[in-house]
């Protein structure tokens, strides 16, 4: 890799001259400055902003845009500045951004768009090699894919990204299979706050019941019974959203559902005690039950095998799906 040398001169400047909205080099994304602010009252400002000069005076930040914020909240007019020389590539400021901040490392937001930014002047397989781990991915070609669709997302979604609400692998999963339902996915998983896991599972469960019944994603997730648990006033989000994917599940597997309700009408009426359990096998697969019983004295396991008994000896059991 060239070293990326970048001729500068020092000058001040006020705020006014500085494009805020401008952000052709910007790689942060979400990131407070209160420790910031602190750090700059305490020792001073360490190192110097980047600028670039544009067309009538104004000026464009090539790194430092939080240290001039920051600033700008101390209240310090004017500040400071490395002014860029001119015929600079703006590849080559981009990626002295991208390595003056590598070091703190890079959220989920900003990798995508360092990606995006990225891909359109290093070629794919270097940038996989040499980009990705500096971004702490890893250089798999899945990966890149990845991060691309991520920053198709819609920026409305970018803070449920960094609070772990929603995942990188499952927005591209809704991107690459139900892009003109991402809005509505991406704001049903943040409404009912389902983890990874449930989110995965959901995404299967959507795109094989489409398969099975040849019907577009649009019109399975527009059924009155979904908009008849969604309008529910007295119910929680998690409540609404454990009805959801139990409408899910029984599109999915009908003949299973009909199997626990028929299991549940069984045990229902045993009227076992709590400390009792009898479980199912997975998928009511291989026909081999188990009893669990929770007890802290022998007097309480004496009375649930009492009761255990008496079902076997009435026959209840008999005849389990």
């Amino acid at each position: 890799m060239n070293p990326i040398l970048i001729k500068s001169e020092t000058k001040d400047l006020t705020f006014s001259r500085i494009d805020w909205d401008d952000a052709t080099y910007r790689t942060t994304y979400d990131r407070p400055i209160e420790s910031l602010i602190l750090s700059i009252k305490t020792i001073g400002l360490q190192q110097l902003p980047v600028l670039q000069k544009k067309a009538q005076g104004r000026f464009c930040i090539v790194t430092g845009n939080r240290r001039l914020r920051s600033l700008q909240k101390i209240g310090r007019n004017p500040v400071s500045c490395k002014i860029v020389t001119n015929g600079i590539k703006e590849n080559d400021l981009f990626l002295f951004n991208f390595h003056d901040n590598c070091v703190r490392g890079f959220n989920s937001v900003e990798k995508s768009f360092i990606v995006k930014k990225m891909a359109f002047f290093i070629e794919e397989r270097e940038l996989i090699q040499r980009y990705l781990p500096l971004l702490d991915l890893p250089p798999k070609k899945e990966i890149f894919d990845r991060f691309l669709r991520i920053s198709e997302m819609s920026p409305i979604y970018w803070p449920a990204l960094i609070q772990g609400r929603l995942f990188p692998e499952t927005i591209e999963s809704v991107i690459r299979e139900f892009l003109p339902l991402a809005h509505l996915i991406f704001a049903l998983f943040i409404f009912f706050r389902w983890g990874f896991q449930k989110q995965k599972e959901f995404l299967t469960e959507l795109k094989e019941i489409c398969i099975r019944r040849s019907e577009k994603p649009k019109k399975i997730l527009s059924t009155s019974t979904i908009m008849i648990l969604l309008q529910q006033p007295t119910w929680t989000p998690q409540q609404k959203g454990q009805a959801f994917r139990k409408f899910f599940r029984n599109c999915r597997y009908p003949a299973l559902t009909d199997t626990e309700k028929t299991f549940e009408a069984m045990i229902s009426p045993l009227n076992l005690d709590q400390r009792t359990r009898i479980n199912p096998p997975p998928f009511f697969e291989g026909g081999h039950y188990d009893l669990a019983v929770h007890f802290s004295s022998s007097k309480e396991l004496k009375e649930s095998l009492e009761k255990i008994i008496k079902v076997l000896e009435e026959g209840k059991l008999n005849g389990l799906p």
